[in-house]
């Protein structure tokens, strides 16, 4: 018998815990349904003047409630976002003080938003380089001007190119070019990285391809 019994009351409090926090939401959007029609909705039939009887409250009154529920839905929503974005940044923060795989991680990430167009990229313009021989052109992206002992060493100003791998835009070679030696395209960044994914099967639209047609 007194098996029994703590197995009922070990069930009661079970049946508690699971309808406790179904009967608090209750009562919170019954009270905001209740002040929201005391604030709003009864106010706004006295200035409009307008005569709603049975179906039409009804009606009004259960707009109300889809409102409060959709607004709690939408706090809900951004509170995991945030707290989603908070445990990302602990975990990046954690990565990024890693020797050596803390830089590379940065720049894969920077490759990454240049290619998604998202955030500051490290690629300034799309340019055309005569590489890997003289006669073949490879697309590539700035990344700044060379300076101290690359442009000394050089003996001219230069271009820091990155010339991306096909399909895979985030590996790739780093090289220095003479600033004569490079052609500037008007193409933007993402229209580049488009071309490069897909092989040169898409290519941004050129008002002389246009006169053509």
């Amino acid at each position: 018998m007194k098996r029994i019994w703590n197995n009922f009351f070990v069930s009661f409090l079970n049946g508690i815990v699971i309808l406790l926090p179904v009967a608090i939401t209750v009562l919170i959007i019954r009270y905001l349904v209740i002040k929201l029609n005391q604030a709003i909705l009864n106010p706004l039939l006295k200035i409009i003047a307008l005569d709603m009887q049975g179906a039409e409250v009804f009606l009004a009154k259960g707009a109300i409630l889809v409102f409060v529920i959709a607004v709690i839905a939408l706090i809900g929503w951004g509170a995991k976002i945030f707290i989603i974005n908070r445990v990302f940044a602990f975990g990046e923060g954690i990565l990024l003080r890693v020797p050596i795989m803390g830089r590379i991680y940065r720049a894969v990430k920077q490759i990454s938003s240049a290619f998604l167009g998202q955030g500051k990229t490290i690629f300034k313009q799309v340019v055309l380089v005569e590489y890997p021989r003289k006669g073949l052109y490879s697309l590539g992206f700035t990344t700044g001007i060379s300076r101290g002992e690359l442009r000394d060493s050089v003996g001219q100003s230069c271009i820091n190119v990155f010339v991306p791998t096909t399909p895979n835009p985030t590996s790739g070679i780093f090289i220095v070019v003479p600033k004569d030696n490079i052609q500037f395209l008007k193409m933007s960044v993402e229209e580049g990285m488009k071309m490069v994914v897909s092989g040169g099967s898409v290519s941004p639209p050129y008002e002389a391809d246009k006169e053509d047609e």
